[in-house]
């Protein structure tokens, strides 16, 4: 049994154990697709925010095994490793970039008015995470029974994720819109969104 049979295990193990958290939060999650509103539901309840950050939390190590089988995040430094430490190299990359996250959004804040729903509109990719992981997880399953090849999965996971992180980056601008100017918007998200993400990225394409 491999690394990721082992996570896949464990994963499920704690799903179960978390059954009820999640089936209260994830019929709710479908709307932020719709509507920025929407978004703003789950922060204004102390005990859905809750749980939908203990169920973001949960797909952290779901998602880590699917980046580590398709071998999605690959700079150069981790050509030569095996499964075992390109997982922990994932699950790393993964609390660094989470890391990151929180400390752009401690560090960059909005006081005054409209302060409670910019603080809102910084949660807002929680949400998205908890709709994108399932829905790559699910893609993956149907492909890997189908016998498609993972050629073909790894891009398609690839741009799901991206349709995913676009939206989201749209429902943070119209949060945003709606506490300060359009241009300060840009600049958050260029702050909380692109800053991040490009540091991410950069190892990919350089190293």
């Amino acid at each position: 049994m491999d690394i990721i049979d082992i996570v896949a295990a464990v994963s499920v193990i704690i799903g179960i154990l978390l059954v009820r958290k999640i089936s209260d939060i994830l019929p709710l999650l479908p709307g932020c697709l719709l509507r920025w509103k929407e978004c703003l539901t789950i922060e204004n309840s102390v005990r859905l925010a809750r749980e939908r950050n203990i169920f973001a939390a949960f797909l952290a190590l779901p998602f880590c095994a699917l980046v580590s089988r398709y071998r999605l995040y690959c700079p150069e430094l981790s050509a030569g490793m095996d499964g075992s430490a390109y997982f922990a190299f994932i699950c790393a990359v993964t609390a660094a970039y989470w890391l990151l996250r929180t400390v752009m959004r401690k560090t960059v804040r909005k006081a005054g008015s409209g302060e409670k729903l910019f603080h809102a509109g910084t949660k807002t990719f929680r949400s998205f995470c908890c709709l994108t992981v399932p829905i790559i997880l699910a893609a993956a399953g149907i492909c890997s029974f189908s016998d498609i090849s993972d050629d073909v999965t790894r891009p398609l996971i690839l741009y799901i994720m991206l349709g995913f992180y676009i939206l989201a980056i749209f429902r943070e601008l119209q949060i945003f819109s709606n506490c300060c100017s359009f241009l300060s918007s840009i600049l958050y998200l260029c702050a909380l969104e692109i800053l991040p993400t490009g540091i991410l990225l950069l190892p990919a394409v350089l190293l």
